[in-house]
């Protein structure tokens, strides 16, 4: 016998919870002290490293009673780590009808799939029964079957052929995609980087709402996409709140209230000075995006951008045409 199969069948009757003997070990596989004592340590170091990992609980471990015994403790956590609890189920929910994305059906269907493995299913939906009596999804067609379409041909280079409509217009588009992004109540699927265009030509658009996807049938397999063109959905959130594509810029700006509401939509955000006013100077690391520019609009006379220099002028311009629509001359 090696020593790997030794150092299994050790683990495997410490996995029986029960104390096991040095003695008996050294007896079991004619090993000096020394050497049963280096098996256990050998089995630690793994231990740990699952732990390291989160693959095992923290409160696993070997326990010695400093009688010559061993005994592995809390080994029953293990079976616990990969399920979800009621709190787990719970939260997932919250979130997934916060989102809106699905109709009743499929909601309802993801809902009941969650709930059948909760230990409390009532005391859950009692959390849950306000939402789910006034919920209003915005696709209205089934989503779950384009979004396992999409996957299967992200994962496999396929191209697909689909029709879309924005705006009135109704256009036919081949991509190949390689993401799926979800913000703002949509899911998206991409074909092209973070960094492309967003928001012009109808025709030209890398950026579509899968739930306005139609006829959605795939047309070829094996389809290269460029290193280049591989799209970062997390670095997009944390350049912008809303989900516009766009070239990374550094903005400054002051802003006259808490800054704790844009430091936390902007992680890489930070602030620079505190002026005298008591604004604070924050800068941004954010993109071009017409998302961002959306943003900074509806934060209106609590933000004051300083550079760069065409955004802020694009917000000035955006405040004089809001005010002509009141009627008021700003001329």
């Amino acid at each position: 016998m090696n020593a790997q199969q030794r150092l299994l069948l050790i683990f495997l009757q410490l996995m029986n919870g029960k104390k096991i003997s040095k003695q008996e070990l050294m007896e079991e596989f004619d090993k000096k002290a020394s050497t049963i004592q280096r098996d256990i340590v050998v089995i630690e170091e793994v231990l740990q490293t699952c732990i390291h990992n989160s693959f095992i609980p923290e409160s696993v471990r070997i326990d010695r009673d400093g009688k010559g015994n061993y005994q592995l403790k809390h080994f029953e956590d293990i079976s616990n780590i990969s399920r979800l609890t009621d709190a787990d189920i719970f939260i997932l929910l919250k979130i997934l009808y916060s989102t809106r994305i699905f109709n009743k059906k499929e909601i309802s269907k993801l809902s009941n799939k969650l709930l059948t493995i909760a230990d409390e299913k009532k005391f859950i939906q009692q959390f849950l029964a306000n939402e789910q009596l006034y919920y209003q999804g915005i696709s209205v067609d089934d989503l779950m079957g384009s979004l396992e379409m999409i996957i299967y041909a992200i994962v496999n280079h396929q191209m697909l052929e689909f029709s879309y409509s924005k705006n009135g217009i109704t256009e036919i588009f081949q991509r190949v995609p390689n993401a799926i992004y979800y913000s703002d109540l949509y899911f998206f699927m991409l074909s092209s980087s973070q960094t492309a265009k967003d928001d012009a030509e109808l025709t030209t658009a890398n950026k579509f709402r899968i739930n306005s996807m139609k006829e959605i049938k795939v047309i070829s397999s094996s389809n290269k996409v460029a290193y280049s063109e591989k799209f970062e959905g997390g670095l997009l959130r944390t350049q912008t709140v809303l989900p516009f594509l766009g070239k990374p810029i550094t903005i400054i700006l002051d802003f006259y209230y808490d800054s704790i509401y844009v430091l936390d939509r902007f992680p890489h955000s930070k602030i620079t000075q505190i002026n005298e006013d008591g604004s604070f100077r924050i800068e941004i690391k954010g993109n071009d995006g017409y998302g961002m520019k959306m943003w900074l609009s509806s934060q209106s006379h609590m933000v004051k951008v300083i550079s760069p220099r065409h955004l802020r002028e694009y917000l000035i311009q955006d405040m004089k045409d809001t005010l002509k629509l009141y009627g008021v001359d700003v001329d």
